[in-house]
């Protein structure tokens, strides 16, 4: 099989078995070109088979104009429930939805996710790969941005554990975030949670180096969501061998799956009714806190610097663009 995965466009792009196309490619044009943009689709289906990856943060919301073109359409996070899709979601997110209906909280320019017409394009829904796959370590982004400039292979590595689950932590929690997004449905369940917290520590925000030691420092790392519901910081914090504390994700599926409540992660409700209960729990349960922190962190390794990692990327990538019947 031909593959391609482009970054521009070329002459010969169609010249594939199956061509992949970012959605980052078109970020900036659906509002101003849409309809340029669904015609060139239609124009590469044509000529090969086509596989949307839809990289944005949520798993809400889709392109849903694109299902009936596209072949298939890669998500990195997606909706246990598919049919979920079918119904339009305030904020464009499940969570924002959540809270726009149980808790009244209204966001300053509304807007709702595109609901899927047609239900057999549920069916070309396939996981891609969350963001689980980069380097996350102390300093993963001036490398990242050394590699824009000297695109050196070798700087692309993928983070190795720093510090191990059942080193001492003299800190009890760490729970570092901002809360300033213009949309309220998504900041409020990280308002609530700094509220929650504000008699008890610093939730403010600290230099990369001071954020890491507070890290390897802490016995419990709390996670909200931010603009997706997987964030930057469950990556840190599995490096770094704390107990990720997160609101339940066990509405959604994705690659490789590194939250697995009791597994990998401890949950809260989304109502935040029993977080400062399930904290106290997790921290007067040394067992089960470190047995859970230090799975986290095996997981992480598994699927990134481990030595099987490579082959389970590519068994998942070939499933991905797999299809059943020549063209």
């Amino acid at each position: 099989m031909m593959l391609k995965l482009f970054f521009r466009i070329e002459d010969d792009l169609t010249d594939c078995d199956v061509l992949l196309v970012d959605s980052k490619f078109h970020k900036f044009q659906w509002s101003r070109n849409r309809e340029q943009v669904l015609e060139q689709f239609g124009q590469w289906a044509e000529q090969a088979r086509v596989i949307y990856c839809d990289t944005t943060d949520s798993s809400g919301s889709l392109q849903s104009e694109l299902l009936p073109i596209v072949d298939k359409y890669a998500k990195s996070q997606l909706l246990h429930d598919k049919q979920a899709y079918c119904r339009p979601l305030y904020g464009n997110r499940f969570f924002a939805d959540y809270y726009h209906k149980s808790k009244g909280v209204f966001d300053s320019s509304p807007e709702w996710s595109t609901p899927v017409r047609d239900k057999e394009g549920l069916n070309k829904l396939v996981l891609s790969w969350n963001t689980g796959l980069a380097d996350y370590s102390l300093w993963g982004p001036d490398l990242m941005k050394v590699y824009r400039r000297l695109p050196i292979k070798s700087l692309l590595r993928f983070s190795k554990p720093l510090y191990v689950a059942d080193k001492h932590r003299p800190l009890d929690v760490s729970c570092r975030f901002g809360i300033t997004y213009h949309r309220e449905t998504v900041a409020w369940q990280r308002q609530q949670i700094r509220e929650l917290m504000r008699n008890q520590l610093r939730t403010d925000k600290l230099n990369r180096r001071q954020y890491f030691k507070e890290l390897m420092s802490s016995k419990v790392v709390v996670s909200p969501f931010g603009w997706g519901e997987i964030t930057l910081k469950d990556f840190e914090v599995f490096i770094t061998g704390g107990l990720l504390l997160k609101p339940t994700l066990d509405y959604m599926d994705t690659w490789p799956n590194l939250f697995i409540a009791e597994e990998t992660m401890a949950t809260f409700d989304w109502d935040l009714q029993n977080f400062l209960a399930v904290l106290d729990e997790v921290l007067r349960d040394v067992p089960r806190r470190t047995h859970i922190a230090r799975e986290g962190q095996r997981r992480y390794a598994k699927y990134t610097s481990g030595s099987e990692a490579a082959h389970l990327f590519v068994n998942h990538f070939k499933n991905m663009i797999a299809f059943n019947e020549n063209r």
